[in-house]
């Protein structure tokens, strides 16, 4: 197989419905198809489920498929997302993580559950359990209070965050033992939508400066809807910070347009030269027996 010195149109941040997607592994490697995705990370909160069978689907290598996961975690008592990619996806000390954050997802689901029968709301228990997911979140509460109280379901998730009728804290791992578990496993350790995260720019430039002391090697620099002085803002950190430059469309649903896979500006000019593509990790299985990837 050639391997090609940039892709065409990388996305490097998806969901299905493992997580918080609304699609199976196989519509979502469709859609990159059809939207001339070159290569593409499924990246499911916290599992890997759904690049696996995506990966046993898997025909005519188009898109190439990266192993990819998004692992909740805790920086300074705020919720971080940290992307791992190109890691070897039978790592067991990696298992062993996911496994442990889809136990501490299912007790924060039943701590919630536990509000919500107070106020006299029940049903989440077998809505969870009807559903194909296997790394459950917020989102599906959100959906199912939405469904009980005909309320949107962006009102209900509402009620879920900090200081919310039904709110729980998590317990994520520490932002640094994730990365070094991506580490681990081969892999490399990007931090997913710096701009979403409640921080100015000294906060957000101390956090890549920790991140990046703990292993992190990566910034998602195009992210789905950005500003063009976001983007620009994000290039110069990644710079300042010594951070290949990703791009995801954190695509979770069709019904979203805006967020459509692969639908994401170019990186900046001034990190081209430092694309994720780039990075001298960045291989990955064809899933015929081999190896590939630009760079």
């Amino acid at each position: 197989m050639t391997r090609e010195t940039t892709p065409l149109k990388a996305d490097l941040h998806t969901h299905s419905y493992f997580s918080d997607g609304s699609h199976a592994p196989g519509y979502v490697l469709e859609q990159a198809r059809q939207n001339g995705v070159t290569h593409l990370a499924l990246t499911d909160h916290d599992c890997i489920d759904g690049y696996l069978q995506a990966a046993d689907d898997y025909q005519d290598g188009q898109p190439a498929l990266i192993p990819g996961v998004e692992i909740s975690t805790l920086w300074n008592n705020l919720e971080i997302h940290v992307l791992g990619l190109c890691f070897n996806p039978s790592d067991q000390n990696l298992k062993r993580l996911l496994d442990c954050q889809q136990q501490r997802r299912r007790e924060r689901l039943q701590a919630i559950e536990a509000k919500l029968v107070k106020a006299g709301i029940i049903g989440l228990g077998d809505y969870i359990r009807d559903l194909p997911c296997v790394s459950p979140g917020r989102a599906h509460v959100a959906r199912f209070l939405a469904g009980q109280t005909r309320s949107t379901a962006r009102k209900a998730f509402r009620s879920l965050a900090r200081n919310g009728r039904f709110h729980v804290a998590a317990a994520w791992s520490a932002m640094d033992s994730a990365v070094s578990f991506i580490r681990q496993a081969g892999g490399i350790a990007v931090l997913a939508h710096p701009h979403r995260y409640p921080l100015n720019r000294r906060k957000l430039s101390r956090l890549l400066e920790e991140f990046h002391a703990a292993g992190g090697e990566g910034l998602e620099i195009c992210c789905s809807n950005m500003a063009a002085n976001e983007l620009e803002n994000l290039a110069a950190l990644s710079l300042e910070h010594g951070l290949w430059a990703s791009a995801g469309s954190d695509f979770h649903t069709s019904e979203a347009t805006w967020m459509d896979i692969g639908r994401l500006q170019q990186l900046p000019e001034s990190v081209k030269k430092n694309a994720i593509w780039s990075h001298p990790r960045w291989h990955f299985p064809d899933h015929g027996g081999h190896c590939n990837g630009p760079g």
